[in-house]
Order: C-alpha cells, then sequence, then structure tokens
C-alpha cells in the first residue's frame, strides 16, 4: 500500500467539517435494508421448507438441489442484464423493479404445482434477488453521508441475516405436509413493504447528478443532508469525480485493475474460508447430540449467532474501521476451526467452535464485505464493477455449494483445517494490501485510485 498516497488522502479528510447526521438517513437506510432482508428470507424460507415441498413433489436429491439452487442461478443474469441497464434506470427505481419481481416469484413459490413448476418461481426469486444485492448496496452507499457510510451499508448484511432468521421462525411455525406454502407466501409481506418504501425513498443523487439532473440531485440532498454547505461540497465533488467518462470492461480490467483484483481476492476469501460449510455442518453436529428437531435447533442458532454478531459490529464499523474489523473477524475465526477439527468428537466443544465461528463471520468479513465492495469501487466504475464482483460472488457461491458435500464426505470436518488457514493468509492479505475507507468521501477513495494509477 502506498503509504504517502494514503497519508494525503488523510490529511484531506481531517480538513472536512463533522457534519450532523439528519434522523430521516436512518429511515431511508432501513427501507433501503429491506433488499437484503427479501433475499435473507427467500434463501432460509426454502430450508426449512423443502421437506415439505420433497414429500408434495416426490424430489430426488438432485432435484432437491436443483430447487434450492435455481434462486441462485436466476440471480446470475440478472446481474448482467441490469448492470448493463444501469445508465438507464436510477437505481431506487432498478430497486422498485425488484420489490415488484419479489412478490411474483413469492406468490409463484406457495402456488407452484410441480417441481418445474417451483423451479421456476426460485428463478424468478433469483432474478430478484441480483438486483437488491447489487443495487441495494449502491443505493446505501450513494445516499449516505460519508460519517454513517460503513454503518448503513452494514445494515444491509444484518437485514440479509435477520431475513434468514425470520424465515427459520415461519418455516418453524408451518411444519405441515402442505404448510410450506405459507412459509413461501409469506415472502409476499416484506416484498410490498420494500416495494411501497422505496416508492417514498429518494433516489441516487450521485445517480442523478451523473444524469444531468443537477437541481433534482440538490432537492433530494436537501432531504438527507443538514446544510447547504454540505450540499454544495457533495455537489461539487461529485462532479469532480464525473469529468473523465464511465468506465467499460476494457478500463475496467487496466485502469481499475488493482481494485478489482483486490475485490476478487477478497470474494475468494469471503466464500472460501467456510461460512457456508459452518451453516451446511451445523445441523449434523445437533444431530449427533441426539436432539429433537436438529435441523431446526441448528438453524435458529446459526441464524441468531449471524444477527446478533453483526449487530454488535454495526457502531464499530465506521469507528474502528472497515479493515481493522476484517482482520479481527479473520484472526478470530482461526480458533474455533482448528478446534473443531480437533475436538470433533466432542458435542459441546463442537457446538460452541461453530458458534464462535459463525459469530466471527458476521462480526466483520460478512458485513463489512458488502458495504466496502460499493465505496471503495470509483463512481465511474461502481456498476459495472460492483455487476462483476456480485456475479463473481454468487458463481463462486455456486461452486462450492456444489463441491463442499462431496469434500465433506472424503476428508469429514478436517476441512476446516484448510479454512483455518485460509483466514489467517486473508487477514495477512488485508493488513498489507486493503485500504481503509473509513470517515472518507467516495469522492477522496475516488482520488487515491487516480492518484495510484498515475504513479
Amino acid at each position: 500500500m502506498d503509504e504517502n498516497i494514503e497519508k494525503g488522502v488523510q490529511t484531506k479528510e481531517q480538513q472536512k467539517p463533522d457534519y450532523k447526521v439528519r434522523p430521516i438517513i436512518y429511515l431511508f437506510a432501513i427501507l433501503g435494508g429491506f433488499a437484503g432482508l427479501l433475499y435473507g428470507y427467500d434463501s432460509g424460507a426454502i430450508s426449512l421448507a423443502l421437506p415439505g415441498v420433497t414429500d408434495s413433489f416426490g424430489l430426488n436429491a438432485a432435484q432437491k438441489g436443483l430447487v434450492v439452487s435455481f434462486l441462485l442461478f436466476g440471480a446470475l443474469p440478472s446481474i448482467v442484464v441490469f448492470t448493463a441497464l444501469e445508465k438507464k434506470i436510477e437505481r431506487r427505481n432498478t430497486l422498485i423493479i425488484g420489490g415488484i419481481v419479489f412478490i411474483i416469484g413469492s406468490i409463484l413459490s406457495a402456488i407452484a404445482t410441480g417441481m418445474y413448476y417451483i423451479m421456476a418461481a426460485r428463478f424468478i426469486l433469483g432474478i430478484a434477488a441480483g438486483i437488491a444485492n447489487m443495487f441495494g448496496l449502491i443505493y446505501l452507499s450513494e445516499l449516505a453521508p460519508a460519517k454513517i457510510r460503513g454503518l448503513m451499508s452494514s445494515l444491509y448484511q444484518l437485514s440479509v441475516n435477520i431475513g434468514i432468521l425470520v424465515a427459520y421462525g415461519v418455516g418453524a411455525a408451518f411444519q405441515g405436509s402442505e404448510e410450506w406454502r405459507w412459509t413461501l407466501a409469506i415472502g409476499v409481506i416484506p416484498a410490498a413493504i420494500f416495494t411501497i418504501g422505496m416508492f417514498v425513498s429518494p433516489q441516487s443523487p450521485r445517480w442523478l447528478i451523473r444524469d444531468g439532473q443537477v437541481n433534482k440531485a440538490k432537492k433530494v440532498l436537501n432531504r438527507v443532508r443538514s446544510s447547504d454547505d454540505e450540499i454544495k461540497h457533495e455537489v461539487h465533488d461529485i462532479e469532480n469525480s464525473l469529468t473523465t467518462q464511465d468506465a467499460g470492461l476494457h478500463e475496467l480490467f487496466t485502469r481499475f485493475r488493482p481494485v478489482l483484483t483486490m475485490l476478487i481476492i477478497l470474494t475468494i476469501f469471503q466464500v472460501f474460508t467456510g461460512i457456508n460449510a459452518a451453516v451446511y455442518y451445523a445441523p449434523e453436529i445437533f444431530h449427533n447430540l441426539g436432539l429433537a428437531n436438529a435441523s431446526i435447533v441448528a438453524d435458529f442458532g446459526v441464524g441468531t449467532a449471524l444477527v446478533v454478531s453483526t449487530l454488535i459490529s454495526l457502531p464499530f464499523i465506521d469507528r474502528l474501521g472497515r479493515k481493522k474489523l476484517l482482520e479481527i473477524s479473520l484472526v478470530g475465526q482461526i480458533p474455533p476451526a482448528i478446534a473443531l477439527c480437533i475436538w470433533s468428537g466432542n458435542a459441546t466443544i463442537a457446538v460452541i467452535s461453530i458458534f464462535i465461528y459463525v459469530f466471527m463471520f458476521g462480526f466483520g468479513l460478512g458485513p463489512v464485505f458488502w458495504s466496502y465492495v460499493p465505496e471503495i469501487l470509483p463512481l465511474k466504475a461502481r456498476a459495472l464493477g460492483m455487476g462483476v464482483i456480485t456475479f463473481t460472488q454468487y458463481l463462486l457461491n455456486a461452486v462450492f455449494s456444489l463441491v463442499f458435500p462431496i469434500i465433506l464426505e472424503q476428508i469429514g470436518i478436517n476441512i476446516f483445517y484448510f479454512f483455518a488457514a485460509l483466514s489467517a493468509i486473508a487477514a495477512w492479505y488485508i493488513k498489507k494490501n486493503v485500504l481503509e475507507t473509513k470517515g472518507k468521501s467516495l469522492e477522496e477513495i475516488e482520488n487515491y485510485w487516480e492518484t495510484k494509477s498515475n504513479h
């Protein structure tokens, strides 16, 4: 990391006035965060609905995998299409489209009459999930003042985890053979709240200025900023950041290759340090304890650990900074991963280890990663870069989901030794290569990469 360039950015940061945060911005953060809640709910609901779906449609193991994974496959083309359209459709309006698609997908899932029907419904939900995961984060990062941008963006990950936990609760309440339909249908409620909430939320001021609608952007900023001086400086910074044309794929992979490479490496760490494996293995551990309803207990335990840890992390994101939380999270994953391997025969230690592992992920790597991606990307490359990273993350998750059960069958819980080692490598990489963005405006971060590319 070039310390001279970074110090220059820090000097600018220290010269900025300490503007107050208007309370209404938190309301818009909650409404925008519903994008994450919807994704979390639809991802979690299928976990407890699947036994009922299996009974209703007579699914085999491969077919169950397809039903679950088709949400993921639906997200991939969605990310590509809406990335291509991002200059034509404003962020908030894109999220409204996503909310409507969530409603349609939830209804179709609930009234499905066969395997292919529900796969198609899950694919439609995946289209909405791709929109929510990508543009929900961009929208929150562009609407937020620098002072609380980390908090606002991380509300998305908290919302995802809350959505998963709510889905587990709803699914546990509807365990009858045909009651799974209610589990999937209830997704309409948060989808409707989100869609209505987006209609009353402001548009992205940065998108509006890029589109030449400066006066409209100033009206938005009047709603969400505390003073005329703050608005004046923000408009000026945004206009300065737009003096060059938007990046295309060639420029993204050449001029902005350092930041893109760093984000792809962070994506690999986020996927392959094993959070999905921890969630996958938890039901088996609880089952070995001989607990009744082992999968439900495991789901609630892991879901609660994710929500509580993410909630605790929120005030620290803008105090300690993104980089420090990532380091703490990854280093904290190492001891429970090793303990799980050494004492896997001891059910108590194994359960505690799983919960600590999930908690440490939820404290840093989960929420910080998704708040860091949109803010570290320059505005001219933000939507395209976010599309590449989101697509990569979904694709790697698909690969991981396919190969992990096979690896677990071959080497068992010892796979967590690999996760511990990768967590250590990730912590070292972040300490050496990741730029801290705490308190910096998006334009200051962009200036860092512009300066770095000229060296």
